[in-house]
Formats: C-alpha cells, sequence, structure tokens
C-alpha cells in the first residue's frame, strides 16, 4: 500500500524484508504483535537461545516497520554497538577546539566546571562535512561511564536522551526521522518554557480542530478522543509540530504524545497514532514512573502545572478539519529539511553507528536546540536557551 506523505524511501514491504533477512543471517529471532487495527505494532527480538535482547513499538499506518526497526536500534545500543569513535579529552581542551561545535548550548555552561577528562563522539556535519565532538553521556543513554564520574559529568548526564537516534532502509532516512525528532522535543521544550511563564508567549502555539480523516481512522483505537486536546505550530525549520494531551483516569499524569513533519496533517497523525501507542503499552512501570514524576513536579510551584497541562484551552483555535493528506514524496521531506537547516544557519551533525545496503542506524544531533521536554521524565534540568 502506498502511504502519502511518505518519510521512508522504502515500500514497508520492501524495509520489513531487509530487516527480517539480517536478523536470519544472524541467528536472530523476532516476534510481532499487533493490535486488531494494526496501528500498535511490537517487535520482540531475542538470541538463537531464546534470551531477550529488545523490544520495539511502532505506530500508525507504518506500525510494523517501525517496530522493527526500533527494536533493532534498541538491541544495537544496548547489546552490539560499541563505538569505535570514542575519543577521551580534557574538558577546557574541547571547548576551546575547533571540534566544539560553536552553538552547542551545553559549551556555555560547561565552561564554568573543571577541566575534568570526558569521552566524546565523533560527528560529521552533512552541510560542511566538518568534523565535531559531542559528549558521549548526552547523546547515548545507554553509555556506561568507565571515567572517574565529575561535575561536568553528572550536568551533562541530567539531559542525555536517545532523541535522535533513528534506524531506517537508507541514511537520509534515519537523519529526517532522527532530525524530525530532535526538534520535536525543541518545540516540545518551548511549549513547556511557555506554559509555566519561563518565557513569554509569543504566539506560535495553538490549538486545533482535527481533520475529520484522522478522527474516523483512530476513533476506534480511541473513543474518548474529543478529549485530547491538539496544540501545533510551525518549527524553526518551517516544518509543523504537534502534540496531543488527554487527561488520564489511569495517571496522574495526562497521557502526551508529539510529532513533527514537513507535512501538517502528517504531523497531527504522528502525534496522535503515538498518543495511542502510549496508551495500549501502558502499564504498572509507566504508572510507578508516573506517579515519581509527579512527585517530583509537585514540589515546585511552576512546575506542577507540566502534570496535567490543563490551561492549554487558553491557546487561540483553528479550524483544521477540511485537511486532507498531500502528496510530498521522501524526497520533498528530506530536501526541505536540508534546505531549512542551511537557511536558518544552523547545523546538522551525524553520527553512523552502522550501515549496510538497506538497514542503517545513526544520531543526529542540532546544536543550539533546547531539551528542557526532559523535565516530565522527573529529572531536574534548566531552559539552556537558543543558539
Amino acid at each position: 500500500m502506498c502511504l502519502y506523505p511518505i518519510e521512508r524511501e522504502f515500500t514497508s514491504r520492501q524495509a520489513v524484508e531487509a530487516i527480517k533477512l539480517w536478523l536470519k543471517e544472524h541467528n536472530l529471532h523476532s516476534s510481532l504483535y499487533t493490535t486488531e487495527d494494526n496501528l500498535v505494532a511490537t517487535v520482540e527480538l531475542s538470541s538463537s537461545t531464546g534470551s531477550p535482547l529488545s523490544s520495539g513499538s511502532g505506530k500508525g499506518s507504518w506500525a510494523v516497520t517501525g517496530a522493527y526497526f526500533e527494536a533493532f536500534e534498541h538491541m544495537m545500543l544496548k547489546h552490539h554497538f560499541t563505538s569505535s569513535h570514542i575519543e577521551v579529552v580534557q574538558l577546557k581542551d574541547w571547548l576551546r577546539s575547533k571540534n566544539c561545535h560553536p552553538q552547542c548550548l551545553f559549551g556555555k555552561t560547561l565552561t564554568e566546571y573543571d577541566n575534568d577528562l570526558l569521552k566524546f563522539s565523533n560527528y560529521r556535519s552533512i552541510l560542511s562535512l566538518e568534523k565535531y565532538l559531542v559528549p558521549e553521556t548526552l547523546v547515548n543513554p545507554s553509555y556506561i561511564e568507565t571515567l572517574q564520574p565529575n561535575d561536568a559529568y553528572c550536568f551533562l548526564n541530567k539531559y542525555t536522551s536517545n532523541s535522535g537516534w533513528a534506524s531506517g532502509s537508507s541514511f537520509e532516512e534515519t537523519v529526517l526521522h532522527g532530525a524530525n525528532e530532535v526538534v520535536e522535543r525543541h518545540c516540545l521544550s518551548e511549549l513547556y518554557k511557555q506554559y509555566i511563564g519561563f518565557s513569554e508567549y509569543t504566539g506560535e502555539f495553538y490549538r486545533i480542530i482535527p481533520p475529520k480523516e484522522l478522527l474516523q481512522k483512530y476513533q476506534l483505537s480511541l473513543p474518548n478522543i474529543d478529549e485530547v486536546s491538539f496544540i501545533m505550530s510551525t518549527t524553526l525549520f518551517d516544518s509543523y509540530f504537534c502534540a496531543c494531551v488527554m487527561p488520564s483516569t489511569a495517571s496522574p499524569m495526562a497521557f502526551r504524545s508529539s510529532g513533527v513533519s514537513y507535512s501538517e496533517f502528517h504531523a497531527i497523525e504522528r502525534a496522535l497514532s503515538e498518543l495511542v501507542q502510549n496508551i495500549e503499552n501502558y502499564d504498572d512501570a509507566e504508572l510507578d514512573c508516573d506517579l515519581k514524576v509527579t512527585e517530583f513536579l509537585n514540589k515546585y510551584d511552576q512546575l506542577c502545572q507540566i502534570t496535567d497541562l490543563s490551561k492549554l484551552d487558553r491557546l487561540p483555535l483553528m479550524d483544521f478539519s477540511n485537511l486532507k493528506q498531500d502528496s510530498m514524496d521522501f524526497r520533498d521531506h528530506y530536501g526541505s529539511l536540508l534546505s531549512s537547516i542551511k537557511e536558518k544557519e544552523y547545523d546538522l551533525l551525524v553520527h553512523t553507528a552502522f550501515g549496510q545496503e538497506k538497514i542503517w542506524l545513526t544520531s543526529t544531533y542540532i546544536p543550539g536546540l533546547e531539551r528542557f521536554n526532559i523535565i516530565d521524565k522527573g529529572k531536574l534540568v534548566v531552559p539552556l536557551g537558543r543558539k
């Protein structure tokens, strides 16, 4: 089935066949589970002896493809991927070198720390081909510290995230997915900052009445879809951000999800399908995590508002009920990303962890973007500003 707008370079069948062949060649086993409507899929990978290795979840029309690639990504990061591009450098030497990207927000803050050793991963700019070093703990949550922990490491470790890691059928595909995810987290950070009054509301966020087509598609998966708040904005790079927020009786935290795409319709569907996915996968472990996060946020007068996000109805409302899918293809999406990054004078750094004919794993990092969204994981982080 041909799906538009497409953010994958090959069909779902081609992508899944390629990764299943790779798993077979490496004597690894996969188990696929889908919901009745096939809008949420889970893939579990195991060794030849049956030992579990990883799992991944996919959502929306490409749920099965997404589940296979996420399971592959998790397996490689946890069990197989050992970077051969790690460098150990003293903090001050890195800050003074050309290997520290001038737009790196963390670089500005780290000037206050002692000149201790840190581990860095090699990234390369797609635009200039210049090499840069990025603190390993910042971009790889599976990273295990082998050096003596120091204050700079502890600061960076609060902001650790797998955002930007993506697996797909081509290098360009993983970069597009990784970059969209990094931009998505930045937009969510900006929404939180304005919501709690850290920064002034500047008008870029607004509520929408979602497309009728999507309401019909997800009605059975989400019977109380009328309770969902849809929040949108245009991103720094002229793509579209959408967040879905729904009050929850199962959790003290409101269910939330988000997505970014160069198609308005697809951005909304990404956020909505992720909401369905989050609810489908919600379990006791998720509840326990939410209880701890709520306890943490409730200690602070401003931050406690992030638990339920109940005041989003104050945003202006726009009617997208008649919005239809467009016919943008993969090259349109990827080309829009590169041209906008360049036009806005940002940079696109990529680290390739694995790559062969139709299976790739990369990490994409855009210096100058926020990570304050991590506050909703119960970590006491502060906004770092922009480049």
